[in-house]
């Protein structure tokens, strides 16, 4: 959290472990390359020296915003910690570069355009003025979700969703508990199935899948009431309707 309060604190030129790799890049760019072309040149740089790893297995945690020094000692990292490391390498080529997120991605903004796989929405972005917040990026928080969903491990996920029913299922009637937990696994798959390509989601399977899931926990919540009669009336009530 101290770290995402600002990320651009984070972006280090002058990092010691930085420095061979931007001594590598400075040999690979020619002196008449246009900024765009180094914009480039660093992104496939730095996909090469810092292979992609998902932070739960990098960092034994969901997500985590790393230093230059800790990106570079793990030797991977996903999109946050290598925009991390693009960043500061533009910044030591002097440079201006900032990270800018959209809640799923985050990606590096220079005056001269932006690089490291840009989002379509810039939703936070920490400015000179402070941090810029735009509203139309919360449009994008249904996908995200769905897509947390679908790129975390999904044996993990199955535990959770088990431990989910278990907490649920109360006074449920056997066959309605394992109706609803079907309804709930087909339901995240189809989460899982919709979101796991980002650049391109399929929003059917996507609101099909949080439908079922919702619909399964339904099932769980509604208690089946238990019929009236005279036999459970009251032994008071039955005298004085007999009398």
């Amino acid at each position: 959290m101290q770290h995402w309060s600002d990320p651009n604190a984070l972006i280090q030129p002058d990092a010691p472990a930085l420095a061979p790799l931007a001594a590598d890049l400075r040999a690979q760019i020619s002196p008449n390359s246009q900024p765009g072309q180094v914009l480039s040149q660093v992104e496939k740089f730095v996909y090469k020296k810092v292979p992609y790893e998902w932070d739960w297995n990098t960092w034994g945690m969901a997500d985590y915003l790393p230093s230059v020094d800790e990106v570079l000692d793990m030797g991977r990292e996903d999109c946050d910690g290598r925009a991390v490391v693009a960043a500061s390498l533009l910044k030591n080529l002097g440079y201006d570069a900032r990270l800018v997120t959209d809640f799923a991605h985050v990606w590096v903004w220079t005056p001269f355009g932006e690089t490291m796989g840009p989002g379509k929405t810039r939703t936070v972005e920490v400015t000179d003025k402070g941090m810029r917040f735009n509203a139309r990026g919360l449009l994008q928080i249904p996908h995200i979700t769905s897509y947390g969903i679908a790129v975390f491990p999904v044996e993990r996920e199955l535990v959770l969703l088990a431990v989910f029913w278990l907490l649920l299922l109360g006074r449920v009637k056997v066959i309605r508990a394992f109706v609803a937990l079907g309804v709930l696994t087909c339901g995240l798959f189809a989460v899982r199935y919709g979101a796991i390509n980002y650049r391109g989601p399929q929003p059917l399977f996507e609101w099909a899948g949080w439908a079922l899931l919702v619909l399964g926990v339904i099932f769980l919540l509604i208690r089946m009431k238990r019929s009236e009669g005279p036999e459970f009336m009251p032994q008071t009530e039955k005298t004085v309707a007999t009398g």
